[in-house]
């Protein structure tokens, strides 16, 4: 009997240590489930990963002097511009370093959603198809829109309707394009991803006028004969705004921080009165290179 007792009292014991660790165990998995479950939820903070990481992706469309364009510097070729002494501003006060991409206009929001680039700087307006993709800081520049045409030709755009009877070129994607195709309706505009190959189009005769930007038809007026800007002020009733797209924030990263870092830095070279001098500072560069 003490021998079935002993076997007994043992046989208890070790179910309970049994169910114990069986607990413990189950708490611990639960906890560790609970962690994971956490640490996938946390969101990342977008301003601290760039700070992580040393460096600001921008992408742009360095075809748009005097915002973005290619040069020569030392020997190397080097997108500059206006946009460019803005962003550098910006990753200085993160203290990063700027590393540039340079693509299409028409694909930079595209390569900002699919992570290839942190920033978009290319004389972006943040007009309200755009905000339904990306978010954007406050405006850093405000430029007006012309008609560029061919010498003899300034004043054949005296209004709207004008251009309904005429070849209008745009660049791809841009407000500009928007303008002509949508608010104008004229669908069957010439839609090209770079300015050049526009201003070429209009040298050689193959459309009638372009509507750009008044700093960036200054600069290409120079370097193609025979191009001149209109007498005209159609266009200008849609404003050529610039400001810095980043992607929108979603479930897995918060750009919060790094917008508010973006517009500080805008607020400052605002206050420092440094946006007026860095676009003539670009203007006088574009000049430049194309004096050589």
């Amino acid at each position: 009997m003490k021998l079935k007792k002993l076997l007994a009292t043992g046989l208890a014991a070790i179910m309970v240590m049994g169910l114990v660790g069986c607990s413990s165990s189950s708490k611990s998995s639960s906890a560790s489930a609970s962690s994971a479950a956490s640490s996938s939820t946390e969101k990342v903070d977008k301003l601290e990963e760039v700070k992580k990481a040393g460096v600001l992706r921008m992408g742009t469309s360095a075809d748009y002097a005097p915002y973005e364009f290619h040069t020569v510097i030392d020997g190397k070729d080097t997108i500059v511009g206006f946009d460019t002494t803005i962003v550098e501003e910006v990753a200085k006060d993160m203290g990063v370093k700027v590393e540039y991409t340079d693509m299409d206009f028409d694909g930079l929001l595209g390569a900002l959603n699919a992570d290839k680039v942190d920033v978009v700087l290319a004389c972006m307006t943040p007009d309200e198809t755009r905000k339904k993709s990306v978010d954007f800081s406050e405006l850093y520049y405000e430029d007006s829109n012309v008609c560029i045409v061919r010498k003899g030709d300034e004043d054949i755009v005296k209004s709207a309707d004008d251009l309904k009877d005429l070849k209008v070129g745009v660049q791809s994607g841009t407000t500009q394009a928007g303008y002509v195709t949508e608010d104008l309706g004229i669908t069957e505009a010439k839609q090209l991803k770079r300015v050049p190959d526009l201003m070429l189009e209009l040298q050689n005769k193959n459309i009638d006028v372009i509507v750009t930007g008044r700093n960036v038809a200054q600069i290409n007026i120079g370097q193609y004969d025979g191009l001149v800007i209109g007498n005209t002020e159609v266009g200008q009733e849609v404003a050529e705004t610039s400001a810095v797209a980043v992607k929108k924030a979603d479930d897995k990263v918060d750009n919060t921080a790094f917008i508010e870092s973006i517009n500080k830095t805008i607020k400052r070279l605002q206050d420092e009165g440094k946006i007026d001098k860095y676009m003539q500072d670009a203007l006088k560069l574009a000049d430049k290179q194309e004096e050589e």
